[in-house]
């Protein structure tokens, strides 16, 4: 009895081991195929490179120096067009655009100044570009050359400077005809002549000097003047009789104390006199 009993009980213990086997092969095979099936989902890694990022807020107008830039790592898919990849492609480059901290910089940002042809990238920093009309025939215009340095003289009446007219005066001369002359500006450069100016070059370096025009028909000239050189030239020249230039020798840029030279002239004055 014992005999036949155990017999199915055996064969019914392998039939659960065998289904318990299978059942494992199946989970994992499931398992390897769900594994598989994450690691096809995976993205693949982005590459990394190189790229020339702002270290802080740069304006626009300002030149790059090493200092304002470094070198960042960033995936490849965030490159923007034209990116430096390079310090040395930025430096000494001007920023056409702001360009915030942090910011990839682009070669499209950027102009180089001994490309562009216009006289606004040769302003001296802090500087302004102020044109005034000018007379061949009573200043030197049509001699001077773009990087020249210039003194600017203008003639004024006496109430416009606060001046009080001379007891010798004659009774026919009146108010408006008593004239004084004065250097309002001193050692200031030429921008251009007309629209001739420095090209390539930086005509606010004492040692640049264009060409003076080949055309002597010269009706206005461009100094770099502050701003506030600039406002009050503006004032000088609504209420100047006339105003003109006197042409500074190359390398002299020593101001010299001046005050209103005024009417009655004396010709014997010591200050008219000549010096070697």
């Amino acid at each position: 009895m014992q005999t036949t009993t155990s017999t199915p009980r055996r064969g019914a213990n392998r039939l659960i081991l065998l289904l318990a086997v299978l059942l494992g092969l199946a989970a994992a095979v499931l398992v390897v195929l769900f594994l598989r099936s994450l690691e096809a989902r995976r993205p693949a890694p982005v590459p990394m490179v190189s790229v020339v990022v702002a270290r802080e807020d740069i304006p626009a107008g300002q030149k790059i120096t090493p200092a304002l830039v470094e070198l960042r790592q960033v995936p490849e898919n965030t490159l923007v067009q034209g990116a430096a990849t390079s310090i040395d492609q930025v430096v000494d480059q001007t920023l056409r655009y702001p360009v915030a901290k942090g910011e990839q910089i682009s070669t499209a940002r950027l102009v180089t100044t001994g490309r562009v042809q216009a006289i606004s990238f040769q302003i001296p920093p802090g500087k302004r570009a102020f044109t005034i009309p000018v007379n061949v025939t009573e200043s030197p215009a049509a001699l001077i050359a773009p990087g020249d340095f210039v003194d600017v003289i203008a003639v004024m009446r006496f109430k416009d400077l606060n001046l009080q007219p001379p007891q010798n005066r004659p009774a026919n001369v009146s108010d408006d005809e008593l004239l004084a002359a004065v250097t309002v500006l001193q050692n200031v450069q030429v921008l251009s002549v007309q629209q001739a100016y420095v090209e390539n070059g930086v005509p606010y370096d004492p040692s640049v000097r264009g060409n003076p025009p080949k055309n002597t028909s010269v009706n206005f000239i461009t100094l770099a003047l502050t701003p506030e050189q600039a406002q009050a030239l503006a004032l000088v020249r609504q209420q100047a009789k006339e105003l003109t230039l006197a042409l500074r020798p190359f390398g002299d840029l020593e101001p010299k104390p001046l005050g209103p030279f005024a009417w009655p002239l004396r010709l014997d004055d010591p200050a008219l006199a000549s010096k070697p």
